[in-house]
């Protein structure tokens, strides 16, 4: 047996301490012994990522319930961030795709950090890290299309969110096929799930925050869910299936909520989806959930690219984990108390639209989509000098807006605070007048992280403060309200006030409240071109 040097003992110890830069901040958390980063010297940000909170799903976990993690022994490096979920270009091209639009090579986007189907972790970023400090919390929901994005996209670091005074959490789920799925011979045992993975997923990120984020300052009692676009959809269907009941979240910012509160597909459809997903893949022999779990993740992710192209994934029905539509649940919810902010861009879907859109293009989505309402549809519309602009106000109205201020009008009727924004800063140059106010514009003014491939002006500042300081005083207390800025109103079908958040900032009657009063709240169309 070798002995060692008490030279050579301390040059070990030395390298091991070199490799692990103990001058980081430490936590413990579920268990777990956890070495983060200080983000940098001048805002002493605590930040840890690639947590897991939940057991990998891989294997036989793969369509089940998530598990909780179990806590690892030792103390664990919280300084790289997880791969992301398995997933396609779809959200990488769509980066690519803007900036583009803004005079850029796809190089200049960020991507994850490769793609897993072991990906539930989360990333927490704190400026204070004193179980005493109770500070809100606001934990993110990604969009894109539940079929890809991940917790760390270049928008998404919560530095400088979190320097204004709160803890900010950033969570990954599954996608896909991979948690958007189901098949006829699953059978997880009764009383278990055999769908809706991905947005369980969210629930059980929720969990292990409300359990753990004390160490990190955060106040269990204050969790702010947000998110955008199917992100957004994700925790306005939380809130919606709870209102009733004890909730994961005490409040929600849902920007863009992507998702239909009236129309959603049952267990039996997605079973028929799931079917002819596996079909596509010709595996042979009889089926059993035993096979289709050792399917190669690779091989199924192909098979719904190809097979699935449009399909938008989302919770369904399922009589178990999601037992009512949206709209029914908030319908039937008496005496519920919830705070909601909700909001939209005034160009949600213009970028998406062909530009040579024609007037047979209105008109067939008008009689596809309000077949009673046609003419007065059009009438509405028809001072727009193209067309293509009249079928994205059209498509944003019945997508985004109107179901929106119905969610947030409701909550008011049960006794919550619903607050209704309108978001109008356009990029400039020739980008923002191509694309618009697009989907997503917003993004970067919650987080102040704005891409070096935007075009960026003094006005972006002013509006990132101003959006920073209502969003985080919502997280405060429920109401953005806040000395020094213009009075937000709250949002009701008698009083239909919205807040307008860019080169103006101040309260403004409904934009196109007359298509709402025409399209209802219902969202029958649910795109697959949405991120």
């Amino acid at each position: 047996m070798k002995h060692f040097s008490a030279l050579a003992l301390t040059t070990l110890l030395g390298v091991a301490c070199s490799q692990l830069d103990v001058s980081g901040p430490t936590v413990v958390a579920n268990g777990e012994e956890l070495h983060g980063a200080w983000e940098d010297d001048e805002s002493r940000i605590a930040v840890f990522k690639g947590i897991p909170f939940a057991a990998p799903p891989i294997g036989d976990l793969r369509w089940r319930a998530p598990v909780p993690n179990t806590p690892r022994q030792g103390l664990q490096t919280a300084t790289e961030f997880a791969p992301a979920c398995m997933q396609g270009p779809h959200i990488t091209n769509w980066y690519a795709g803007v900036a583009e639009d803004f005079g850029h090579g796809p190089e200049a986007v960020g991507r994850p950090n490769g793609v897993s189907e072991d990906c539930l972790y989360l990333n927490v970023w704190s400026p204070q890290l004193d179980p005493e400090a109770r500070l809100p919390v606001m934990v993110w929901v990604h969009g894109g299309s539940n079929k890809g994005g991940w917790s760390y996209e270049p928008n998404y670091i919560g530095t400088r969110l979190a320097a204004k005074g709160v803890v900010v959490v950033t969570i990954a789920y599954r996608l896909g096929p991979f948690g958007f799925f189901s098949h006829p011979v699953l059978d997880n045992g009764e009383g278990q799930p055999v769908a809706n993975f991905g947005w369980l997923d969210t629930g059980l990120a929720i969990e292990w925050v409300a359990e753990n984020i004390p160490a990190f300052g955060g106040d269990p009692e204050n969790i702010t869910g947000m998110g955008e676009s199917s992100g957004a959809g994700d925790i306005s269907d939380w809130v919606a299936a709870e209102i009733a009941e004890e909730r994961l979240y005490h409040r929600s910012i849902a920007q863009s909520p992507g998702g239909s509160l009236d129309e959603r597909r049952t267990l039996a459809n997605e079973q028929a989806t799931g079917r002819r997903l596996i079909d596509s893949l010709d595996i042979g022999g009889e089926l059993s959930a035993e096979r289709l779990r050792e399917i190669p993740a690779q091989d199924l992710l192909a098979a719904a690219e190809i097979e699935l192209p449009g399909h938008y994934f989302d919770a369904v029905l399922d009589g178990l984990t999601f037992k009512l539509r949206p709209i029914e649940a908030l319908d039937q919810a008496k005496g519920a108390r919830i705070d909601v902010l909700i909001g939209t861009n005034a160009d949600e879907w213009y970028m998406y639209l062909d530009e040579d859109s024609t007037r047979q293009d209105l008109e067939r989505w008008v009689k596809e989509n309000a077949p009673d309402h046609t003419e007065a549809l059009l009438a509405e519309v028809e001072d727009e000098t193209y067309v293509r602009r009249a079928i994205a106000r059209l498509r944003t109205a019945n997508d985004y807006l109107c179901p929106s201020r119905y969610f947030a009008s409701k909550v008011n009727e049960l006794g919550g605070r619903g607050w209704v924004y309108y978001f109008t800063r356009q990029r400039p140059g020739p980008g923002g007048e191509k694309m618009g106010v697009y989907h997503g514009t917003e993004i970067p003014y919650v987080f102040d992280m704005h891409d070096d491939w935007l075009p960026t002006e003094a006005i972006d500042h002013a509006v990132t403060e101003a959006v920073m300081d209502y969003w985080v005083q919502f997280a405060r207390t429920g109401d953005p309200n806040l000395p020094g800025r213009p009075e937000w109103p709250l949002y009701t079908a008698e009083n239909p006030m919205v807040m307008e958040l860019g080169d103006r900032i101040g309260a403004m009657e409904a934009h196109d409240q007359a298509l709402c009063d025409i399209l209802g709240p219902v969202r029958p169309d649910i795109a697959g071109e949405q991120p």
